[in-house]
């Protein structure tokens, strides 16, 4: 019987593995389908310079949101093989979505058995399988962008969902919270806000005096939700404390409740890229359809789960896992809805969360229901289905970068240090592997100043010989060649291609420039 158990748990580990494998190419794949940008360009650099000497980031302004103890990390471990190049940061992408997808099914699984077990992993699976491509490439698996912060979280979720009730477990839960708050705010609403708020009333409707609910392993819980915003607060204040970093404030207010009906509309859109329901005309007609209504049928699925959970959240009777991360559903959501977070197609990315816990959902609520040999039969379709997409389709591969041609104008000339409007800036860095070095700059009324955003003080030393300007003729926000002239004067050369226009001058730009942030 023990050999068995073990033939068994070893066949189940290697077939794991595979699929591991074989997931991370297909999505390496579909990472490659996008340029890289400046956001992605800008985490590289930073993650290199973090293990190259500068481990507190000190001289940097990041982003609203940090990532520095989750992505960052992860890119420096994968540079530790490539460097900060390209293909570091499509790598970082598809693993990042292989985890999301492995934990969801573990999650899914939790403690149940057999056919019960692998019912609900299925239903997970085939929900978070194939993303849409297009825009659903460009959220689930490009540069850091809120996507990874699902990781962190599921963990936390599985803490609870598998770990005894010993003193152990709201501390795991809160360090878990905490380095995810700490790389991302948004694990602060979509984590410790939902798990405090589920685990509050679950403590406030137990029976017996106050006592007893005030030592119950949910209010514990609720304490390990309020401690993981004070250590992630504390960690962002210890670092710039002592000189590292630092990060903008995120602009995020409470938005005019008569625009909520349009944020609403345009969120369920954004809901549809995650999914899968949105058809971006990638593929040919009836593939795109038939696989659209595959997500769909997913979609509803996920949709019915989370309104179970919800009507028993309400009632006392839904499993403590399960709450939470409903709740944690509708408070992404919410958040989305009635703040001022941008609602467009590309800001799915602010409730991209949703997408993993609504498929755990669906496998922990919807699997157990498939007992019928046809119902079983139809959730092996849709993932035959779905796997031979997954396998079959090929997305047409992008050029490395965004802003390429410039890159390779730059480079042929050998003008290897100059200035550029965000979009042309940090990414050009990084697929000439760092040959030609663009400090990312911003318009201000006549005249071009450093950017305060994803760049770094020793950018604009003028012992840097910047001899050449990088605009984008459709995003004057980031400087044009008008401010150029006012600064400098008539440019020595001047190279227009499409959107950008390129400036070389024969004096080095960075004398006498404003000051960095």
């Amino acid at each position: 019987m023990l050999k068995t158990r073990l033939s068994t748990g070893l066949l189940t580990g290697f077939g794991i593995a595979v699929a591991a494998v074989g997931l991370f190419f297909a999505y390496l794949r579909m990472a490659y389908a996008f340029p890289i940008n400046s956001d992605g360009a800008s985490n590289a650099l930073q993650a290199w310079d973090m293990f190259h000497g500068n481990p507190l980031l000190t001289g940097w302004t990041l982003s609203d949101v940090a990532f520095y103890p989750t992505e960052l990390i992860q890119y420096a471990l994968i540079q530790v093989f490539t460097g900060p190049t390209v293909d570091q940061i499509h790598i970082a992408a598809a693993i990042t979505y292989t985890m999301i997808v492995l934990l969801a099914a573990v999650l899914a699984k939790g403690r149940a058995t057999g056919l019960q077990g692998w019912l609900r992993v299925g239903v997970t699976v085939a929900i978070l399988l194939v993303p849409v491509p297009g825009t659903g490439y460009q959220t689930l698996l490009s540069s850091p962008n809120h996507t990874g912060s699902a990781v962190p979280l599921l963990l936390a979720w599985g803490a609870i969902d598998r770990m005894r009730d010993t003193k152990a477990k709201p501390v795991v839960v809160a360090l878990l919270l905490a380095w995810g708050a700490w790389g991302d705010p948004l694990v602060t609403f979509v984590g410790a806000i939902p798990l405090a708020l589920v685990c509050l009333v679950r403590a406030w409707r137990l029976p017996g005096p106050v006592r007893t609910r005030l030592v119950s392993m949910d209010f514990q819980l609720a304490v390990a939700a309020g401690a993981s915003v004070v250590l992630s607060h504390a960690a962002t204040w210890a670092v710039k404390a002592i000189g590292g970093y630092h990060t903008p404030k995120p602009p995020i207010e409470l938005s005019p409740w008569d625009e909520w009906f349009g944020r609403a509309h345009m969120t369920a859109r954004m809901l549809g890229v995650l999914f899968g329901t949105h058809r971006p005309g990638w593929q040919p007609k009836w593939i795109q359809q038939g696989v659209s209504y595959l997500h769909l049928i997913g979609f509803l699925v996920a949709l019915v789960a989370v309104v179970i959970v919800l009507v028993r959240t309400a009632r006392g009777t839904a499993d403590r896992t399960d709450s939470i991360m409903a709740i944690a559903i509708c408070c992404d959501i919410g958040a989305e809805i009635v703040s001022t977070l941008p609602v467009d197609l590309m800001a799915a990315r602010e409730i991209s969360p949703v997408l993993p816990m609504a498929a755990i959902l669906a496998g922990r609520i919807i699997g157990p229901r498939l007992a019928a040999r046809w119902r079983q039969g139809v959730l092996v379709t849709v993932l035959a289905l779905l796997t031979l997409n997954l396998v079959a389709y090929a997305p047409p591969r992008a050029e490395p970068s965004e802003g390429q041609v410039v890159a390779d104008w730059l480079r042929e000339r050998n003008l290897t240090y100059g200035l550029g409007g965000y979009w042309v800036s940090n990414n050009i860095t990084v697929t000439t592997h760092r040959k030609v070095t663009v400090a990312p700059v911003i318009g201000d009324v006549d005249r071009v100043i450093p950017m305060c955003w994803q760049s770094k003080t020793s950018m604009y030393d003028a012992a840097h010989d910047a001899r050449f300007i990088v605009f984008e003729k459709d995003r004057p926000f980031y400087g044009t060649p008008a401010q150029a002239v006012k600064m400098w004067g008539a440019p020595k050369q001047r190279f227009d291609t499409g959107r950008y226009a390129i400036m070389v001058y024969d004096r080095n730009l960075l004398d006498g420039f404003p000051p960095p942030c």
